[in-house]
């Protein structure tokens, strides 16, 4: 198993895609987080009878309101170039036709299936950790830029809130990269399964943002039970409530009321992202034990 991993482990570091995906999202990042710091010096214009609130961006770029989003960016924004990874981490070994050699040696098909998912899991949390500390960064210097010193009683005073923040951003990622990685190993293509899983995340993400705007004014008819339901099933729902926990915790009051609604439940969601994650993993080892051409397929 060692050895598998290691293998596995030689592979995705090796490959550029690995790291041009992350120099990309951490590009995209601080981009973002630089606009937003110039719009927090930015004096915002308030309607009649709808007072602006005019430290907005201030609280949303300064520490502790920017850890939100550094944590939040990896399984929001960030998790379509860590499926692209993923995705093409599992799919290329068709296309290349590296598996036929490994497994001919005797390797184990299910060994190699959990290295494979335990090294991308790694890679996620490279990616989460990267990301963290640069948005860390910007939020340190934007918070000197604002108030002429970097506030660290945060540290002391939320340190296993910000650990737990962590685990939650890390968590609502871990179903997303194994079905990335099932979908190339059932398709046995890496194209196949990006375009399957990002189709999927651009979908589920639209859709819930439709459903969010529909929720007043259904759940007080006959049909609030689908809500409950959807609730319960849907991946990116108990993923995106993960991510509101994180932005309740360290967004101000009034900011993080307004950014979330709804009551969240965190045991539900973390139990229902890691039925999803086992489903998945289990459809990968399926998935494995079927023939392999010995002529490499299409990528």
């Amino acid at each position: 198993m060692r050895a598998l991993i290691a293998a596995e482990w030689f592979k995705v570091t090796r490959r550029p895609m690995t790291w041009i995906a992350l120099g990309i999202l951490l590009a995209i990042m601080a981009t973002l987080r630089l606009l937003l710091i110039a719009l927090s010096f930015v004096s915002l214009p308030s309607t009649p009878g709808q007072e602006m609130p005019t430290n907005l961006f201030a609280d949303l770029v300064t520490l502790p309101g920017a850890i939100a989003d550094s944590v939040n960016f990896l399984p929001s924004t960030g998790i379509f170039a860590l499926l692209v990874v993923a995705a093409s981490f599992a799919g290329t070994e068709f296309a290349w036709g590296t598996i036929v050699p490994l497994l001919a040696r005797g390797a184990s098909r299910t060994r190699f299936v959990l290295a494979k998912a335990l090294v991308a899991l790694v890679v996620a949390l490279l990616y989460l950790i990267a990301t963290t500390v640069v948005g860390l960064v910007l939020g340190a210097i934007a918070s000197q830029l604002h108030h002429g010193q970097i506030p660290l009683e945060w540290l002391q005073r939320d340190w296993r809130e910000f650990l737990l923040a962590l685990l939650r951003a890390y968590w609502a990622t871990v179903p997303y990269v194994l079905a990335a990685l099932a979908i190339a190993l059932v398709f046995r293509s890496s194209a196949l399964a990006m375009g399957m899983v990002l189709a999927y995340v651009i979908v589920e993400q639209v859709g819930l943002g439709v459903l969010q705007l529909l929720r007043p004014m259904i759940e007080d008819s006959g049909f609030s039970w689908l809500f409950t339901l959807l609730d319960w099933t849907l991946l990116g729902q108990n993923a995106s409530t993960l991510q509101a926990l994180n932005t309740r915790a360290f967004l101000p009051t009034g900011l993080a009321e307004q950014a979330t609604s709804g009551d969240l439940h965190p045991w539900r969601a973390a139990v229902v992202l890691a039925a999803y994650s086992f489903a998945f993993l289990l459809a990968a080892l399926v998935a494995l034990r079927r023939a392999i051409p010995t002529r490499p397929t299409s990528a």
